[in-house]
C-alpha cells in the first residue's frame, strides 16, 4: 500500500522544508498561542492542487480513539530543543505517525515515526513502526524497527537518541486561548477571515550573482574576439594566445559556481525539487549519471522557482555545454585534425598519440568547433544558462 499524496507530502516535504529553511520561524510558530491555525494552514496549503485532500483528523488505525494534526508539546534542555508533532491518521507503509522538529546546537532536524510494511504479509505492520532523522543537506538516518504505535514509543525511542527526557511533553504548552491568540497579533483580512502573522526574516543576497556576472562575460568574450577577427585581424592574433587560458578559467570557475548556486537553489525549495541538494551537486559527478542527471537538476530547479520546467530550452543548453566542453578540452591539448587524399580524418596531439574519425564526426566537429559554429555553440553554451540563472534568480 503506497503513502497517500497529502499525508505524505505535509510530513516529509512540507515540515522539513519550512523547518530547513527558517528555523526560528517554525519553532517560535509551532510553541506560541496560533501553532493550531498556523499547523492547519501548513497542511491545506500542501493539499492544495492534490487528486485528494485529506482531512486533519479521524479514527487512528486500532479505530478506538483520534488521531489528529497537532502540536504535543515542546522541551528544552540545554542545547536541545524539540517539538513533537501528531499526524492525522497513518494508514500505510511510509506515512509518518509522529513528527519531531529537533534543534541540537542550533542544528535543525526532523524525526518521523512511521508506518512500516510487515514482510510477512504484504501488508501494513500493525505493531511496528520505522523511527527515521533528514537533515537540512538531504542526508537520512534510520534508526530501526520499533514495537508500538502509539506516542508513547516514540517518546521513548527518541529520547534514547537525543539524550534528553521528554516525561511532561503533553503538559509543556500554555492552552491555546481567545485572548491569547488575539494578542500574538492575529490580523484579519477584509473579508474577515484569519491570516497567518508571520516572523519577518532576514533579507540577504540571492544566490547566483556571482555565477550571473561570470556567464555574461563568457557570453560576451567570444563575441568580441570574433569581432576583432574580422576588423583588426592582427590585434585579435596577438590576444589569442591569452584570451585562451582565460576561456579555460572561466568555465571552470563558472562550473564550481554553478554547483553552489543549484545547491542553494534546492535548499531553498525543498519539497518543490525533483532530488536533494546533495544529488543536485552528486549528479554532476557520478560517472555515466553526469551525461543525463545534469539537464535534470537545472530543469527542476527552474520550475521549482520559476513555475515551469523549461524543457525544449534546457534539452538545447545541455547539447551546447556538451559540445562546448568537449571543444575546450580538444582545444587545451592543442588538438589537430588532418588527413590525407582519399584517407580518414585523424585527429592528433602535440603529446602523441591521435585516433581516426569517420568523416561525419570530423565534419560535425570541425562545424561546432570553429567559426561561425563554434561561436553558435558557445552563445548557446553560456547565453542560455545565463537566461536561466538570471530568471531564477529574478524569481527568488
Amino acid at each position: 500500500m503506497s503513502a497517500r499524496q497529502h499525508h505524505f507530502s505535509f510530513a516529509k516535504k512540507v515540515i522539513p522544508a519550512e523547518t530547513f529553511r527558517a528555523p526560528d520561524r517554525m519553532f517560535a510558530e509551532l510553541t506560541g498561542p496560533q501553532r493550531e491555525a498556523f499547523l492547519f494552514f501548513l497542511w491545506t496549503e500542501s493539499g492544495k492542487g492534490l487528486a485528494e485532500a485529506l482531512p486533519h483528523v479521524g479514527l487512528a488505525p486500532g479505530g478506538l480513539e483520534m488521531a489528529k494534526l497537532d502540536v504535543v508539546g515542546h522541551v528544552k534542555s540545554g542545547d536541545v530543543e524539540v517539538v513533537v508533532v501528531s499526524m492525522p491518521p497513518a494508514l500505510n507503509a511510509n506515512e509518518a505517525m509522529f513528527l519531531a522538529l529537533v534543534r541540537r546546537a542550533g542544528a535543525p532536524s526532523v524525526f518521523f515515526y512511521e508506518r512500516c510494511a510487515d514482510l510477512a504479509t504484504g501488508q501494513v505492520h500493525a505493531k511496528e513502526a520505522v523511527l527515521a532523522e533528514t537533515r537540512p543537506d538531504g542526508s537520512r538516518s534510520n534508526y530501526g524497527f520499533h514495537e508500538g504505535l502509539d506516542l508513547q514509543a516514540f517518546k521513548t525511542q527518541l529520547e534514547k537518541i537525543l539524550n534528553v527526557s521528554l516525561a511532561g511533553l503533553e503538559s509543556s504548552l500554555e492552552p491555546v486561548t481567545a485572548a491569547a491568540f488575539v494578542a500574538a497579533g492575529a490580523a484579519r483580512t477584509s473579508a474577515g477571515r484569519s491570516t497567518i502573522r508571520r516572523l519577518p526574516e532576514a533579507a540577504g543576497p540571492k544566490p547566483g550573482t556571482l555565477l550571473e556576472a561570470l556567464l555574461l562575460v563568457r557570453f560576451g568574450l567570444p563575441l568580441v574576439m570574433f569581432a576583432l577577427a574580422y576588423t583588426v585581424p592582427s590585434l585579435s592574433h596577438q590576444l589569442w594566445p591569452a584570451v585562451v587560458p582565460l576561456y579555460t578559467l572561466l568555465s571552470l570557475v563558472i562550473g564550481v559556481a554553478l554547483l553552489v548556486f543549484l545547491y542553494k537553489v534546492y535548499a531553498a525549495k525543498r519539497g518543490k525539487t525533483p532530488f536533494g541538494p546533495g544529488m543536485a551537486v552528486a549528479g554532476w559527478i557520478i560517472p555515466v549519471a553526469n551525461f543525463f542527471m545534469p539537464p535534470l537538476i537545472v530543469r527542476g530547479a527552474y520550475k521549482a522557482v520559476v513555475g515551469a520546467g523549461a524543457g525544449l530550452m534546457v534539452l538545447v543548453w545541455w547539447v551546447a555545454w556538451l559540445i562546448q566542453i568537449a571543444n575546450e578540452m580538444m582545444r587545451g591539448m592543442r588538438a589537430q585534425l588532418s588527413r590525407a587524399d582519399g584517407s580518414d580524418w585523424y585527429m592528433s596531439f602535440p603529446a602523441g598519440g591521435g585516433f581516426h574519425l569517420p568523416e561525419p564526426a570530423a565534419d560535425f566537429y570541425i562545424m561546432t568547433s570553429s567559426g561561425i559554429g563554434g561561436l553558435v555553440v558557445v552563445l548557446a553554451a553560456y547565453g542560455i544558462l545565463w537566461h536561466l540563472v538570471r530568471t531564477m534568480r529574478a524569481k527568488m
